[in-house]
């Protein structure tokens, strides 16, 4: 889970949604394959929040509400 706080930047807030991850409930069997592919034995544990499609489709948004919004409310 992402947390964006009152204080963050927005460049804070852009990482966390760039870096941002949730946690993975792996088979056993690509758990296994994760370890032996990376010797962390913690490896596959989370994936990423949001994909590049996801980045972008928020990015999208955002831009929608700037242009109907740049000139105030």
């Amino acid at each position: 889970m992402i947390q964006i706080n009152d204080n963050d930047l927005p460049i804070t807030a852009a990482e966390k949604i760039i870096n941002g991850v949730k946690p993975n409930n792996p088979t056993p069997l690509i758990r296994a394959l994760a370890i032996a592919a990376t010797g962390d034995a913690h490896a596959g544990e989370t994936v990423d929040m949001f994909d590049l499609e996801d980045v972008k489709e928020i990015a999208d948004y955002l831009m929608v509400y700037y242009e109907a919004h740049k000139n105030g409310d």
